[in-house]
């Protein structure tokens, strides 16, 4: 059963679309799926001359090995709702060996990268959708939001690292980590957001970014620049630190203080 679909809407641009009804769930092989798409597309746009500059040849060379991802989604309402977390926790070390390479990929792709943000990103949804180099926007339903507190599980270290470094701003950290459902007004207003378009106009508009922007990376240094910029995000991953979810912390809470001297 196939989770994503890929496809080319443009010679210099490719498209992934989440396809895994009811809303996208990032399971395991979903994540899988991606990391293949993500190959398949390199390799065609290496092929086609992507990143193969040559810098003693610089005429002309402009616009030679163009290159654009857009990631989307083909389910109604929803670009993704995150994580099957219930399922997704049992996993050891999901988020550095499954969760985290497939984000790490995109978020360090060569190619020039484009979330045609077509429903609510929740989550990892929206950890998806941050992974991008540029985001459109529905102007109809599409939330961004990080709802872990309220169904009770902290945020993954990378997570954590990513979203410091897209929200630089102390009081939009603190909104965001308390599960603010972000509008589209206020994302644009904050920069998460590039453009806010009407739906039918979300994946059109994506394109035509990715067909003007694409040219930029040509000469295949995009990937290696991303790298040095998100690496704090990688050595958050690779830090193993554990995630202490809400029985952990009673049980830390009543090991320090002793259930029976506490004064309640």
């Amino acid at each position: 059963m196939p989770y994503l679909n890929l496809s080319r809407p443009a010679p210099t641009v490719w498209q992934i679309s989440l396809a895994s009804p009811p809303d996208n769930r990032l399971t395991p092989p979903l994540l899988s799926e991606l990391l293949e798409k993500l190959d398949i597309v390199e390799t065609e746009w290496r092929k086609a001359g992507g990143g193969l500059f040559d810098p003693k040849h610089r005429e002309g060379y402009e616009g030679k090995g163009a290159g654009s991802l857009i990631i989307t989604s083909d389910v109604d309402k929803f670009f993704s709702n995150g994580l099957d977390w219930a399922n997704s926790l049992k996993i050891k070390n999901f988020f550095e060996e499954i969760f985290d390479p497939a984000t790490w990929r995109l978020l360090t792709f060569p190619l020039m990268t484009v979330a045609a943000i077509n429903g609510h990103a929740f989550a990892g949804g929206m950890i998806l959708a941050l992974c991008c180099d540029y985001r459109i926007i529905t102007s109809g339903k599409g939330y961004l939001c990080m709802n872990e507190v309220q169904f009770g599980s902290p945020l993954p270290n990378s997570f954590n690292a990513l979203l410091s470094l897209r929200i630089p701003h102390p009081q939009q950290q603190r909104d965001t980590l308390l599960a603010r459902r972000w509008t589209q007004k206020e994302l644009l207003d904050m920069g998460l957001v590039d453009e806010v378009v009407d739906l039918p106009e979300v994946v059109t508009r994506a394109v035509q970014v990715g067909q003007r922007e694409g040219i930029k990376v040509a000469a295949g240094s995009w990937g290696a620049i991303k790298r040095g910029m998100y690496n704090p995000v990688l050595e958050a991953s690779k830090s193993y630190r554990p995630l202490n979810l809400p029985p952990q912390e009673e049980k830390e809470f009543w090991d320090r203080v002793g259930r029976d001297k506490a004064k309640l």
